[in-house]
């Protein structure tokens, strides 16, 4: 199966107990819009980001561009995923500034980005600044995932 939109080109399948999996290029209005992922929903309902953080966000990161790998049967990426796509969505950066991945549970990508990011490990959260990294959140972030966010765009 494959996306329609322009961009984005993902693959659905099931695992044996049914779980449903996507992987490559997706949005997150998919997993919010999807009944196979109620968890997405969920937690970013439930969760309320720092407003600092959102506020610094907001005037720092406009420019800022995020690669996010995740897998839908992951719990880390269940836990981390919505927290991160609240938080950027209240601090208004563009959806056109994140792309979001999803890869099975061999966390490998079949066109490649996963080996040429070294992700081992998901969610991963990359950050660039004109084309260099900036720093990444892996699996769970040390504070929370705005504050993390925060410490690397202060860093630059």
């Amino acid at each position: 199966m494959a996306g329609c939109g322009g961009t984005d080109s993902y693959r659905v399948s099931f695992e044996p107990h049914g779980q449903k999996i996507v992987t490559g290029r997706i949005l997150p209005s998919m997993l919010a819009s999807d009944s196979s992922f109620q968890w997405y929903s969920q937690n970013y309902s439930s969760f309320t980001p720092d407003s600092a953080s959102v506020m610094f966000l907001s005037s720092e990161a406009k420019n800022i561009h995020f690669i996010v790998i995740g897998g839908t049967w992951c719990g880390d990426t269940k836990r981390e995923l919505p927290k991160f796509f609240k938080t950027v969505s209240l601090a208004h950066i563009p959806e056109s500034n994140i792309e979001l991945y999803g890869v099975d549970r061999s966390k490998q990508s079949s066109d490649g980005l996963t080996e040429k990011y070294h992700v081992t490990n998901v969610p991963t959260f990359i950050v660039f600044s004109d084309g260099k990294e900036l720093g990444r959140i892996v699996e769970h972030p040390e504070e929370g995932i705005e504050f993390d966010l925060v410490h690397i765009l202060q860093k630059k």
